[in-house]
């Protein structure tokens, strides 16, 4: 009777503040999910992926290891910077002899842009996202993404080269999919008395459903064992991993389809000429 009685009274009992925040946030996080049609979405996703390891100057590159914290600490912001960039462009295989990352006061929608002139490059970063080691990352990586998707010899159109969400999908290509997707959904709590606020911060273009399967994706092309895969996607696991795993929709891209021809083993460097292109970057969503 007395285990009877303690079993009621935790079922009755009042959920604190926090509990109910909690609840919130992971019945707006399934919303989110539910409404992403990722049957829909998985031909162009593929698509990304096929665009971005021809795009790649070494297909290999695709096969690293999914990165999902920083291997690095810095002393002081430009360090950061500086450390993050030299990591991002290792990670796609960029080489670009000036480039130049600053923190800027850019539009609410806008994250981050990269300007591209002969020989050299600028990157600016919006000063919201200063104290943000990972949505630094995601911004820096993204914009370097649009460099490599306009280099002579990547096969990619101006127009997709500009493409926010393919930008995202070299990104985590090149590996860096669990550090996109932890930056591009934040869930946090905020109080003020006895009330307690589910937030939510967004960064990024691609979906985090869509970035949890490329994830997959590239974490299947990187040789990583099941058990490791499940795991860099937290509570994004659904329904990515059922698409990876369905008969029509798993396996790894064809090897003929990770071929690149010589002419593709362009250095990266920024597209000569013209006038600078001005990114729109890491778009934020209002929530």
């Amino acid at each position: 009777m007395r285990v009877a009685a303690l079993l009621l009274v935790a079922i009755v009992a009042p959920q604190s503040a926090t509990d109910l925040a909690l609840a919130d946030l992971q019945r707006r996080r399934d919303a989110l999910i539910r409404a992403y049609d990722l049957d829909a979405q998985q031909p162009r996703l593929d698509r990304f992926a096929r665009t971005c390891l021809r795009a790649l100057r070494d297909p290999a590159l695709a096969r690293q290891r999914p990165v999902g914290r920083l291997p690095f600490v810095a002393d002081n912001r430009q360090e950061f910077l500086q450390r993050t960039a030299a990591f991002a462009m290792e990670r796609l295989g960029l080489r670009i002899a000036n480039l130049s990352v600053k923190f800027s006061r850019l539009p609410r929608d806008t994250a981050g842009r990269v300007r591209l002139a002969p020989g050299r490059a600028t990157v600016e970063i919006a000063d919201r996202h200063r104290d943000d080691d990972e949505e630094i990352m995601a911004v820096l990586a993204h914009e370097l993404a649009h460099v490599v998707l306009d280099a002579p010899g990547s096969r990619v159109s101006e127009a997709d080269a500009d493409d926010e969400e393919l930008a995202d999908a070299m990104v985590v290509m090149a590996g860096m999919g669990p550090l996109l997707l932890r930056s591009s959904y934040r869930e946090g709590l905020s109080s003020s008395g006895n009330t307690v606020v589910g937030t939510i911060r967004r960064t990024g273009a691609l979906h985090p459903v869509g970035i949890a399967y490329l994830t997959l994706v590239q974490a299947e092309m990187a040789g990583l064992p099941e058990d490791a895969r499940r795991g860099l996607l937290g509570n994004w696991l659904e329904p990515a991993w059922s698409a990876r795993r369905a008969p029509t929709g798993g396996g790894l891209i064809p090897a003929s389809e990770l071929a690149v021809p010589v002419g593709n083993s362009a250095n990266g460097a920024p597209r000569a000429g013209g006038a600078p292109r001005m990114s729109s970057a890491v778009k934020k969503p209002s929530c």
